[in-house]
């Protein structure tokens, strides 16, 4: 019997914390049931004014920047006061990062490679985006809540916060990129505070760099450059693979279908999980394939690799006709298709 791999995979009761600190306001109750739209949290935030990309700037590698800085965090910094200097070319010049204005420094990031330099402090207000239930409230966890949401399964993560020994998950807002079809090298807006930023179909270390340096928390793509990928030493996550591959139209548009939903990254499982019970992202479907002909697949053939394609007709046990993305149809082996469903 042939199982479906389903894109985005259900569940029912699902379980998440939204995380607060000491001076913040729970406006929610135990055993409160929630709704979208519900007050949850008051809470303190400074933003980024400036973001800065210290390999980049005084040409450092990320697990030794440690020694180069000349800050400490929360410290209150003046316009032209030294954030980080390395001494280069046998001691006779300085490269130094200066600070552009006023500012607290925040090395919240340092691990990633930035100095962050906040502005004033806002009071924010933070909405329900779901339905749930508050099961639990406290310092450690924070507000846990139960909720329904939908898995999508990541095939790799760089693997930045495991080595660190921090956090295992992630939680923030989700937002895509344009449609995510075009190759970008530059962010649309200039704030991507705490957001969980979705590249499309490819990502480069041009635009990575720039999302982190905006704010951004995770980057989602669909493909990247392997090298790339091991160099980078920042939060991402690929779903399809690595190299300039085929990337399925239906794939991205459903995934981009998740845009301003609260997700939460989650490194253990290498799943991401969007909280939502929206019906566009319901299925009916088996999870047995009980008839190929009609049904979705991804061609894991090396040549159309990752592209979708509908069975048109069996032509012997091993053998389908399939019609591809585009209109196109071959002949395959059944053994180099994956079943999915939406």
């Amino acid at each position: 019997m042939i199982v479906k791999h389903k894109i985005f995979e259900k569940y029912d009761k699902y379980v998440f914390n939204i995380p607060y600190k000491s001076g913040d306001r729970v406006l929610v109750n135990r055993g409160d049931r929630i709704n979208s739209g519900t007050d949850i949290l008051r809470k303190s935030e400074s933003n980024i004014k400036h973001s800065f990309y210290l390999p980049e700037q005084i040409d450092v590698e990320v697990a030794k920047i440690h020694n180069y800085i000349n800050c400490i965090d929360g410290e209150f910094v003046n316009k032209g006061d030294v954030l980080a200097q390395k001494v280069v070319s046998g001691g006779l010049n300085i490269k130094k990062l200066i600070s552009p204005e006023q500012g607290v420094v925040d090395l919240s990031r340092l691990s990633n490679g930035y100095i962050d330099l906040l502005g004033e402090e806002n009071e924010i207000l933070v909405q329900s985006k779901f339905d749930g239930i508050v099961e639990e409230i406290n310092p450690v966890d924070g507000i846990n809540i139960l909720s329904s949401a939908y898995a999508l399964d990541l095939l790799t993560i760089s693997d930045i916060l495991l080595r660190k020994g921090r956090e295992r998950k992630m939680i923030g807002e989700f937002t895509v990129l344009g449609e995510g079809k075009d190759l970008l090298l530059k962010a649309e807006e200039e704030n991507y505070q705490d957001k969980i930023v979705f590249v499309g179909k490819y990502l480069h270390p041009e635009l990575l760099q720039d999302l982190f340096k905006k704010g951004a928390v995770f980057v989602l793509t669909y493909s990247m450059n392997y090298e790339d990928f091991r160099r980078q030493g920042l939060p991402v996550g690929v779903i399809g693979g690595f190299g300039e591959m085929y990337t399925s139209k239906d794939i991205l548009k459903l995934i981009s279908t998740m845009n301003r939903k609260l997700v939460v990254v989650d490194y253990d499982e290498s799943q991401m999980f969007f909280v939502t019970d929206d019906s566009v992202f319901k299925t009916k479907d088996d999870i047995f394939v009980k008839n190929a002909i009609g049904s979705k697949v991804i061609s894991r053939s090396l040549s159309i690799y990752g592209m979708l394609g509908t069975i048109l007709s069996m032509e012997d046990e091993q053998y389908a006709t399939v019609e591809w993305e585009g209109g196109q149809r071959s002949i395959v082996n059944i053994a180099n298709v994956e079943f999915v469903s939406f």
